[in-house]
């Protein structure tokens, strides 16, 4: 083989990969598409060129060098529709785009097709029905039967809104291949075209508690924030609140009002009302969507790499001064509060540090991991860097999940005092209430973080199972040893440190552990309240986050809330 024939087919070999790994890219990450198309575009010219025979410098040879570049234009152009019409035309067909405040664009397509059809139900893990559907004048109309007992808007992000107008959102969109009939039971809807009948969706069986839901809905009280509830044994979310909602009826649109221009009109009104400034962004789905940093529950995961890397973490050989300078010339490390020293002891060990929430203790021991080992282990528990992180988070495909970041500009913890802010919780850390959630979740199970997940199973409306979601885990983020260490240390936490009022409210005689949370965001505005419970503390049944904005220090707010939620927890069990 020449070296002529050689370059040609490394040049094929090359362009064939690249296109090969761009085709299939998800929808959301058609810029990676782009760049594979174009970056295999001049591999497809140089082969090409050298597949020409050799030949003096010509018109013929210029207009043949033209032709090759017009059929390569084609070539790209073809490639691209064959993605679009063929490889990806379904997911783009349903495809929905998630705003920053939580509104959607989607295809109005899908929901005009299934305008007759009778949408599936949504039922939570006690059998309550929480939407329906019922036909009115030949067309389907969205019912919600929750609101016969509940606050719909206490439910509204996971439900999501079904609108001939806006489209679908949350679960009626990720599902709405299952709910409209259109996976699942094709045989039905095959059927019902050739011989009538009104055509029917699938139901969905949710994992969510319909009572703890609304209770935890209650607790928050008006705050704008995120509850979540999981099940750490298997990652089933039995609540998740977002804070402000809106009822998914003002959505809805009636065929059988009498007048349908007032009918849209009413739909659009109540849709401006959402979007607008001032709203509260109801439609955001904070639990899954929002982004905060952490403040001292972060504290968690800094205390397992210090466990899982002891020879250079030193847990138990510690200290908690007023002020921490881990870079010289930048501002010293400071503590929330005056004179901790005097109740976590001098030297002190990880356990009081923790318990009492020391900012400088924790700034030292990110320090003495080093960046790598900082990154490591946030990694462990899906929390990544930039250069690493998609677009959403993957291992919660119920629905649209934003990715939880480690830092946001490369290059950010090469420097000691962005590495020491990092362990305490603030730096540059992002974090999403339900990630915080599985990082609870994976010390009461553990070590094992599992896959979290909503749907429990989709079912034909003859009640035949479709399909049924089995518990898996995602990875052992740690030792069961650190995992017992660390369900002592929150144990600690709700016994005798900044948190202990989150045991005011549990039931008695169960053992809660928990870290409180008090997260700056904006200079001088009020800190964001976090906390993060397990309970009980010796065969953990439930893992909580919750989080207020602007609700001020964890340690009194966060824990009252979190206590809150476990007591509906066990009540509702």
């Amino acid at each position: 083989m020449t070296a002529r024939s050689a370059l040609r087919t490394l040049c094929i070999l090359g362009a064939v990969a690249l296109i090969g790994y761009g085709i299939i890219q998800p929808v959301e990450a058609e810029v990676r598409w782009l760049l594979c198309l174009w970056a295999a575009a001049p591999l497809i010219g140089l082969a090409a060129w050298l597949s020409a025979p050799s030949s003096p410098r010509s018109i013929p040879r210029s207009v043949a060098n033209v032709g090759i570049v017009i059929l390569m234009g084609f070539g790209m152009l073809s490639l691209q529709l064959l993605r679009q019409q063929v490889v990806r035309a379904d997911a783009i067909y349903y495809y929905v785009a998630v705003g920053s405040d939580g509104s959607t664009t989607s295809n109005v397509r899908p929901v005009l097709d299934s305008q007759r059809v009778l949408r599936g139900r949504m039922i939570d893990r006690h059998g309550v029905v929480l939407v329906d559907s019922e036909a009115v004048g030949g067309f389907g109309r969205r019912t919600y039967p929750l609101a016969d007992r509940y606050d719909p808007a206490a439910f509204s992000n996971i439900t999501g809104f079904f609108s001939t107008r806006y489209g679908q959102s949350s679960i009626e969109s990720t599902y709405a291949e299952y709910l409209n009939g259109q996976r699942g039971n094709e045989w039905d809807r095959l059927r019902e075209r050739f011989l009538g009948g009104t055509p029917r969706g699938n139901d969905l069986t949710l994992t969510l508690n319909a009572e703890l839901q609304a209770r935890a809905a209650a607790a928050l009280g008006g705050r704008t924030g995120s509850v979540v509830v999981l099940d750490p044994r298997t990652g089933a979310v039995l609540a998740m609140v977002s804070a402000p909602g809106f009822d998914p009826r003002g959505l809805s649109f009636d065929p059988g009002a009498e007048d349908w221009e007032a009918e849209n009109l009413r739909v659009s009104q109540y849709w401006d009302q959402l979007v607008a400034d001032g709203s509260g962004q109801p439609l955001l789905n904070r639990p899954a969507q929002g982004l905060y940093p952490p403040g001292s529950i972060y504290k968690t995961v800094t205390a397992i790499g210090v466990l899982e890397n002891q020879a250079a973490g030193r847990p138990n050989d510690i200290t908690c001064p007023e002020t921490y300078t881990p870079q010289e010339g930048a501002p010293p490390v400071v503590n929330a509060v005056a004179g901790l020293a005097s109740l976590t002891g001098t030297p002190s060990t990880l356990e009081r540090v923790y318990a009492y929430s020391c900012n400088t203790a924790f700034a030292q021991y990110a320090t003495r991991l080093t960046a790598d080992l900082v990154i490591e282990t946030a990694r462990r528990f899906d929390i990544m860097s930039p250069q690493r992180a998609d677009a959403s988070y993957s291992e919660f495909t119920d629905l649209p999940t934003a990715q939880s970041l480690a830092y946001v500009d490369p290059g950010f913890l090469n420097y000691p005092r962005a590495l020491a802010d990092t362990g305490y919780g603030q730096g540059q850390l992002l974090v999403t209430p339900l990630q915080m959630a599985m990082v609870a979740a994976a010390v009461a199970n553990d070590g094992v973080m599992m896959q979290p997940y909503l749907v429990q199973q989709v079912t034909r409306p003859d009640g035949g199972v479709i399909q049924a979601h089995a518990p898996r885990a995602i990875r052992t983020t740690m030792t069961r040893e650190t995992a017992r260490t660390m369900k002592a240390n929150m144990g600690a936490v709700a016994q005798y440190g900044f948190g202990k009022s989150v045991d005011d409210y549990t039931p008695p005689g169960v053992p809660v552990g928990g870290k409180s949370g008090t997260a700056e965001h904006v200079p001088g505005a009020t800190p964001h309240a976090w906390f993060i419970a397990v309970a009980p503390l010796d065969e953990p049944r439930y893992a909580v986050a919750v989080m207020i904005e602007g609700g001020g220090e964890g340690s009194g707010v966060g824990a009252e809330l979190a206590g809150q939620v476990l007591a509906a927890a066990f009540e509702t069990e």
